[in-house]
């Protein structure tokens, strides 16, 4: 499968979304702050700028609720009921973006589209959407959608089985060399010091490190550093990632275009905010059936504990 849903420019969205028609198009910000940055997104949404027209999706609020984990994917009953509050209709276009630039957006729309969203983009980015003017408005509000509930919306699919996969599937392939031996490739977008472990978690009860077999694919590294964009080009954005890897993980270019091209690939990273990201850069370079770790390192961390001979470290 290739990239779920469409990247688009901001020089695209602005006449969309003036345009007038029969489907709407309903801008979702979904700005999320790691926990030690202080920030709540959603509070800044109710007080800070926003693009017109905008809904707040909540990743840390749309979860499985029965997860101890961080905002693990939503079961498709909390999703029909959150989009039902919201007021969504399954004919809306949904154009998802964070205020960082390409943050937790990725992460947030490729939730939407995990239970079949037939129109859902991410705007790339944010910060070139202020650059060249596009509107935006400023009043507090005092509700996270402006509009009215439903009761319309359904699920057409669910692509949880296909998209994600499980602590258990993770550990049968660490165990069985699968990832060592380079059958799967499994990326790590975490910062390259998390990964190493010498670099602490922004969480401070988990160690740092990374999962043996585990590669190392900081998503800083994948966006413009200005812009915060994805590059546009899926050439350039492919090359992009093979210079990566090859830089923080010891293999010639040729042998990360090998692998990449004819291994399972999955991506993770601390919470599955980041991995959202290096699993779209990928899908926009053209590779497909790519799988997210929905737990990440801090459920990898938390069920084996922090001295487990599973956690790898590079000192």
């Amino acid at each position: 499968m290739s990239l779920l849903y469409k990247l688009i420019t901001p020089q695209e969205f602005i006449p969309l979304l003036k345009q007038t028609g029969p489907n709407r198009v309903i801008p979702v910000d979904a700005t999320w702050f790691l926990p030690n940055v202080g920030r709540n997104g959603k509070e800044e949404f109710l007080t800070q700028e926003r693009i017109p027209g905008s809904i707040f999706f909540d990743i840390d609020g749309i979860k499985d609720i029965e997860s101890p984990y961080p905002h693990m994917a939503p079961t498709k009953e909390t999703f029909v009921k959150a989009l039902n509050e919201f007021g969504i209709l399954p004919s809306d276009t949904l154009v998802v973006y964070d205020r960082i630039g390409n943050f937790s957006a990725p992460r947030c729309a490729w939730t939407l589209v995990l239970f079949g969203h037939s129109d859902v983009r991410l705007l790339n980015s944010f910060n070139v959407y202020k650059e060249v003017g596009g509107p935006l408005e400023h009043n507090k509000v005092n509700t996270l959608s402006p509009y009215e509930p439903t009761d319309k919306y359904s699920v057409s699919k669910d692509l949880t089985k296909d998209q994600i996969v499980s602590f258990k599937h993770v550990t049968s392939l660490v165990q069985d060399g699968s990832f060592t031996k380079g059958k799967i490739q499994l990326f790590d977008a975490r910062a390259n010091g998390r990964f190493k472990g010498v670099d602490p978690e922004p969480r401070p009860d988990l160690v740092s490190g990374h999962i043996p077999g585990a590669q190392s694919l900081p998503f800083v590294d994948v966006l413009d550093s200005t812009t915060k964009q994805f590059y546009k080009d899926p050439v350039t954005m492919r090359e992009k990632i093979i210079e990566t890897i090859s830089k923080y993980n010891g293999k010639t270019k040729d042998q990360v275009a090998k692998d990449l091209a004819e291994n399972q690939i999955y991506t993770m990273c601390g919470t599955g905010v980041t991995g959202a990201i290096i699993k779209t850069a990928l899908e926009h370079a053209g590779y497909k059936n790519i799988k997210l770790y929905d737990g990440s390192w801090t459920e990898w961390v938390l069920r084996n504990g922090n001295d487990s001979p599973l956690i790898a470290k590079d000192l």
